[in-house]
């Protein structure tokens, strides 16, 4: 390994000399044993899309908030004493707020009962507002050496947009157990898990047109 010399041994050096000892030798900064982080998405599974209802108001879905320590790429898990961690090189494609805003909109559109959906960045204005939360959405340990229960749970609130009031205010929430406690396991139970409250909440704010 290199060793820190004094600035004026340093400065007597040439300079090609230097270049050698940095790119060279056992401590390479070019070179890292840091594991290349694995991207994951997520595919819920769903029914059949239906047609969308035009004479029904037009709805936009804002951009999703989500509670502490939620807001970040890197995919979630809750150990037995409650510390919330990560998985150590597994991501989701983008912040966690993002991916469930993505999500949402897909699932509303998918049930029909809106003219047209809209997300966040689209300029139009809309007949309702949906505000959503993520309130959890982790992997949750219960005891050493058993496979996860995902948690997935969003807070939602339908509003009319002229007149600014609450049409409806509710929590859904959807859960599965990972077949094993393994990435690719625990990935499939949290496309169940957010299958199920998102079916939930594309109904819930149906009923609130």
């Amino acid at each position: 390994m290199m060793r820190r010399r004094s600035s004026n041994a340093a400065a007597a050096l040439p300079l090609a000399f230097l270049l050698a000892l940095a790119l060279g030798g056992c401590g390479s900064l070019l070179t890292s044993r840091t594991p290349s982080p694995v991207t994951y998405v997520l595919r819920p599974a769903a029914s059949a899309a239906q047609p969308a209802a035009d004479a029904a108001p037009s709805l936009q879905v804002q951009r999703v908030a989500s509670a502490p320590g939620y807001a970040r790429d890197e995919i979630l898990l809750t150990q037995p004493d409650r510390r919330l961690d990560i998985y150590a090189s597994s991501r989701w494609p983008d912040t966690l707020p993002v991916v469930v805003e993505r999500l949402v909109v897909d699932a509303l559109r998918r049930r029909g009962a809106w003219s047209v959906v809209h997300d966040a960045a689209a300029p139009y204005a809309a007949d309702r507002l949906l505000r959503v939360t993520v309130r959890r959405f982790d992997a949750e340990y219960s005891a050493a050496g058993r496979p996860p229960t995902v948690r997935v749970v969003f807070d939602a609130t339908l509003a009319r947009r002229g007149e600014r009031t609450v049409v409806a205010a509710f929590s859904v929430e959807g859960s599965a157990v990972a077949s094993e406690d393994r990435m690719s396991a625990i990935v499939a139970a949290f496309e169940q898990a957010s299958g199920e409250a998102l079916a939930a909440l594309a109904e819930r704010a149906a009923q609130g047109r």
